[in-house]
């Protein structure tokens, strides 16, 4: 399952915002790449992590706007917050 794009940067290629709630009841954010193309499995690429805060409202916020100034050719297609919770690409063991 690919979670809501955030924005798609090219056939198949899109960032994703994943959402977590910490022990210390803080939301933290990550942004990936990922690519979706259907011969191969799904391939997440970390952007940035960290964007911490209070509110899982201001922590996408801040998700949002380090993806404009990183993608600045798609700034004005990307979706603003808030943004369904997605945990992350799960890891295999």
């Amino acid at each position: 399952m690919v979670p809501e794009s955030l924005v798609v940067l090219a056939r198949e290629l899109r960032l994703v915002v994943s959402t977590l709630r910490e022990e210390n009841q803080a939301f933290r954010c990550s942004i990936f790449e990922v690519n979706d193309r259907e011969e191969e499995p799904l391939a997440y690429r970390v952007i940035s992590d960290g964007f911490e805060s209070i509110t899982c409202l201001e922590a996408q916020t801040s998700a949002y706007n380090y993806a404009k100034r990183v993608y600045p050719a798609f700034a004005n297609q990307m979706k603003k917050p808030p943004y369904l919770i997605w945990r992350g690409p799960m890891r295999r063991l």
